[in-house]
């Protein structure tokens, strides 16, 4: 639980995720207010004439600016307000205040027109951005970040670092740190804060909060402000202009004309002459959604400026908000987030070094481990608040973040730390036949990376039987690619089945619905097997079995509850030696437990066994096919966009199957089924040694409540879902199903984000609608 909580505390931080050390170094600082009411100007920009040298104001107006001795002039500018031009002699630090004038803000007349002024402005924007943007090729800049965590209202860390970026236009921001401080309460490995990609509103798609699942990238896709389609999706209206340096500057408030498709609610500035944008204020529309995040409340705020007298460049990235994490039945405070990204020292269009484009991404430089003080006050670029400078006294390493963000609720307290660690020793079931089950487990990984061992005991107190497995296993190569073990055995197995149903959900089942969902049989054996995973989609693995099969009889009559209501008889089985060679086979991704994540894989198996060449009692070959394929079907821009999910399933027997080896469909069971298993069969309703199987479902995600404007749905992430099931099954020449099995209905998904609820028509006899519960897909 602990791990799986440290790493929830990313999902916050991830949403986000000059050089000057000599002699005659000085610094300026001072306050920029309102020349009119004396407010605080923050995220003034200061740039140093001739230079691309710059920097913004904090929250509380203050700039710092360390500048080598000598002459310079600085201009003071913000949005809507007149600049101000400073020059000054530096031979020691001083301080300089700034007080800046509002431009007059003309509104436009009230006339009767066919469309608003702000829509010519807008298409004189789109037409004009090429003649600069096609020409920029590449640009490097210095940058510093801070990235400012809040519990609630109090600051619980804080993240800082400069960094140095290349950027090549149409590959990805190289970023290099140059160094780094934290809070206390932060290990420096796990300071994130750095630019990590430009964002830059004057591009026809923003993408933002990129998520990699099963191989797979996505993330929302934004339409610009001005890119070439933006009039089909915004709404513009001019509510003000501005002279500026005999300037106009326009201001434009943008609203969304659609709730489908991700698009920004805001403020934007742009300039006459070059019609560039130099400023936004906007938040995101409706189609912002996170699994487990609710309530989200995120500004992004940038500034742009004029380099080499052409390129229109960010200056600054701004995000500031909130959001909260929430399960059923955990809840945790809220998360306050301020990351800001000052970017100055441009250089536009020069050659970028192959070595830097060989880089990651983020790259940490070495001399960014030890914190350099004297290259922090000579550098500093935005001065810290006083509540910022009293975090960095007050937070030890006492306070990290999962105790400030400690989960709470009852969920959260079953799943604690002792808890989980207790789970991974006992080994605990119960079964019609066994009844309880109770034992132990173990598992030694540690001692070497060539070797692990694992051991399990315990014992049936219905069937009065000890069981135990003794497994062992020699990894060939450090990246445990190539492995061979052995395993063996006293164990209780059953009829193969697809795994829907976790032990834990099946005693459960057996003990309240007296409901066992499985068909048991004694194994007494061993395995030996070599896996090969020359990749993480790529697996093989070849296995020798030699066991001996005995049938199992029930044990119980009494569950907690339905007393009169008998168990399910557990059938026979033939009983005999099976010695038999194993093929497995997977090209995909692993599968992820409940079905939770989507992937798509292909997965193939072979089993052999012959009285003549493996001294076996049984004679028969086993041939088993699986494939899932996933495809988006429309709304790309959406981080999860519509998904339409295909399975097919199918499987083969030659010879004489046994009942342990008879292929049998997965159902619903108690009520709960999931993607895969037929929701309108009952258990162990059809099986033969043959059986073709087809699920398909297409979740429409939550556009249904986005288009209707159920704003209640739409920001709980609740997703509507169409679905369909057809299968057969032989033994024999004969069909075991009567024809093809069909069943289709609707399901809803993400209810208290973690459930699903089905409504399901089978069309074969008895035909009748099935209500179903599963554990919704997280993705």
């Amino acid at each position: 639980m602990k791990k799986i909580f440290k790493r929830s505390l990313l999902i916050p931080v991830l949403f986000f995720c000059q050089l000057s050390n000599g002699q005659g170094v000085y610094t300026i600082r001072g306050i920029v207010t309102d020349a009119s009411n004396d407010d605080f100007l923050a995220a003034t920009n200061i740039r140093v004439l001739g230079t691309s040298k710059g920097t913004i104001t904090n929250a509380q107006g203050r700039y710092s600016l360390s500048l080598d001795a000598g002459t310079h002039t600085l201009i003071f500018s913000y949005l809507a307000y007149q600049p101000e031009t400073l020059t000054v002699n530096l031979i020691e630090s001083t301080v300089k205040d700034i007080k800046l004038k509002p431009a007059p803000i003309q509104m436009p007349e009230v006339l009767v027109l066919a469309e608003d002024p702000a829509i010519e402005i807008i298409r004189k924007a789109i037409a004009n951005k090429r003649s600069w943007m096609d020409k920029l090729k590449s640009y490097k800049f210095d940058a510093f970040s801070r990235q400012v965590i809040k519990r609630d209202t109090a600051i619980a860390s804080i993240t800082e670092s400069y960094s140095m970026g290349y950027m090549l236009i149409g590959d990805t921001l190289r970023e290099v740190v140059k160094q780094k401080r934290q809070t206390e309460n932060i290990p420096g490995t796990e300071n994130f804060a750095a630019v990590h990609r430009i964002i830059n509103f004057n591009d026809d798609e923003i993408k933002l909060f990129n998520v990699g699942v099963n191989r797979k990238s996505t993330s929302f896709t934004f339409i610009g402000p001005t890119a070439p389609d933006a009039l089909e999706h915004y709404d513009y209206r001019l509510i003000g202009t501005s002279v500026v340096n005999g300037l106009e500057i326009y201001k434009i408030k943008m609203t969304p004309k659609s709730r489908l498709r991700p698009l920004f609610d805001g403020l934007i500035t742009i300039a006459e002459e070059t019609f560039a944008v130099m400023g936004v204020d906007v938040k995101p529309n409706e189609t912002f959604t996170f699994p487990f995040v609710k309530d989200i409340d995120l500004h992004y705020k940038q500034q742009f400026g004029l380099f080499d007298s052409l390129f229109w460049m960010p200056i600054d990235n701004r995000i500031s908000g909130g959001l909260s994490i929430s399960i059923v039945g955990i809840t945790m405070p809220r998360f306050g987030i301020e990351a800001t990204s000052s970017i100055y020292d441009y250089e536009i269009n020069i050659p970028i070094p192959d070595t830097v484009l060989k880089k990651p991404r983020l790259a940490v430089d070495s001399s960014s481990i030890k914190f350099d003080s004297t290259f922090w006050a000579q550098n500093e670029i935005l001065p810290l608040t006083p509540e910022e400078q009293t975090a960095y006294k007050l937070l030890d390493s006492t306070q990290t973040l999962d105790k400030q963000f400690k989960p709470s609720g009852p969920l959260a307290t079953l799943m604690g730390d002792d808890a989980g660690a207790l789970f991974n020793y006992v080994d605990a079931r119960f079964n019609r036949v066994e009844g309880f089950f109770f034992g132990g487990r173990y598992e030694l990984d540690t001692v070497t990376n060539f070797f692990a061992m694992n051991v399990s005991a315990g014992y049936g107190f219905s069937d009065k039987r000890f069981k135990y497995e003794v497994g062992a296993t020699i990894f060939a190569t450090k990246d445990r690619k190539l492995k061979a073990g052995g395993i063996y055995y006293n164990r209780l197995d059953n009829v193969p089945d697809d795994g829907y149903y976790s032990p834990f959900a099946i005693s459960l089942m057996a003990l309240i619905d007296k409901n066992d969902y499985r068909d048991y049989f004694l194994t007494k054996g061993w395995k030996t097997f070599i896996q090969y995973d020359p990749l993480r989609t790529l697996s093989g693995t070849v296995s020798f079995l030699n066991e001996k099969h005995f049938s199992m009889i029930n044990n119980v009559t009494k569950g907690l509850f339905s007393q009169q209501k008998p168990f399910r008889p557990n059938p026979p089985i033939d009983e005999g030696k099976l010695r038999s060679l194993q093929f497995d086979f997977r090209f995909g991704d692993k599968p992820v437990p409940l079905e939770m994540v989507p992937r798509d894989a292909f997965e193939f198996s072979v089993e052999y066994t012959s009285p003549k060449f493996l001294e076996s009692d049984f004679k028969f070959i086993c041939y088993n096919f699986n494939i899932d394929y996933n495809i988006n079907t429309f709304a790309q821009s959406l981080l999860f966009p519509p998904l339409l999910k295909l399975k097919l399933s199918g499987g083969i027997g030659n010879g004489t199957l046994p009942p342990q080896r008879i292929f049998v469909l997965d159902s619903r069971a108690s009520g709960y089924a999931q993607f895969g298993v037929l929701k309108g069969g009952g258990i162990k309703e059809f099986g033969g040694d043959r059986f073709i199987k087809i699920n398909i479902e297409h979740n429409f995600r939550s556009t249904p409540f986005l288009a209707l404007n159920i704003p209640y749905f739409y920001r709980n992430g609740i997703e509507v879902i169409l679905h369909g099931s057809f299968a057969q099954t032989w033994l024999g020449t004969a069909t075991t199903s009567n024809g093809w099995y069909s069943e289709a209905g609707i399901g809803v998904s993400k209810i208290f984000d973690v459930l699903r609820a089905d409504l399901t028509y089978r069309f074969k006899e008895p035909k009748r609608f099935y209500f179903t519960l599963s554990v919704a897909n997280i993705f």
